[in-house]
C-alpha cells in the first residue's frame, strides 16, 4: 500500500485508520512520486489524498496516469477522485466552495470541484446535492468526502477495497 500525499494535514487520519487495521504502508508526497517509483517496485495500491490543488485548474500529473494503465487498485479522496474521474472520462463541475460536516452522514468535505457524470466501468455508489460523492469500478473507488475521519466509512468502503 502506497499513501500519496498532497497535503499533510489528510495524512494523520489515514495513517492512524491504517495502523489500527495493521495495514502495512508506504508514504510518499506527490512531488516525489516518479523517485519513490524509480527506486521501488511497483504498488499494488495506491491511495491519493485530498488537495489545496483545484484538479479543473491543475491536472497535470502525468507520473499517475501511467499508475492507471498498470494493474494498480487506486483509492481516490476528495482531489483523488477528481482525479480519477477526469483522467477516465468523466465530467466535473467547479462551483462554489462546497465544505462542512453533514452530522447526519458524518461525511467531511471541503472542495469546489465536484465530479458530475462517469463513464464506463463506473458503478455510482451514492450521490448528494447532485453531485457524484462515491463511485467505484473493479480497480477504483473515489470518495468525495474524507471516508478515514470517520471509522465506520473507512471500514466499511476502503479496507475491503484495500484487503
Amino acid at each position: 500500500m502506497l499513501l500519496v500525499i498532497y497535503f499533510d494535514i489528510f495524512k494523520k487520519d489515514l495513517v492512524k485508520r491504517l495502523d489500527e487495521n495493521h495495514i502495512k504502508y508506504d508514504i510518499v508526497k506527490y512531488d516525489e512520486l516518479e523517485s519513490y517509483l524509480q527506486n521501488h517496485p511497483t504498488p499494488t495500491k495506491i491511495i491519493i489524498t485530498g488537495s489545496k490543488k483545484r484538479i479543473l485548474r491543475e491536472n497535470d500529473f502525468p507520473i499517475l496516469e501511467t499508475l492507471l494503465e498498470k494493474n494498480v487498485k487506486i483509492i481516490g479522496i476528495c482531489f483523488g477522485f477528481q482525479y480519477l474521474a477526469l483522467k477516465t472520462g468523466g465530467k466535473l463541475a467547479e462551483g462554489s466552495l462546497f465544505k462542512g460536516k453533514r452530522l447526519a452522514e458524518q461525511l467531511h468535505f471541503n472542495h469546489y470541484d465536484r465530479v458530475v457524470k462517469l463513464p464506463s466501468p463506473w458503478t455510482i455508489i451514492n450521490r448528494i446535492d447532485g453531485f457524484i460523492n462515491i463511485a467505484a469500478t473493479t480497480k477504483w473507488i473515489g470518495f468525495q468526502f474524507h471516508p478515514e475521519k470517520e471509522p465506520v466509512h473507512f471500514n466499511h468502503y476502503v479496507l475491503p477495497f484495500i484487503k
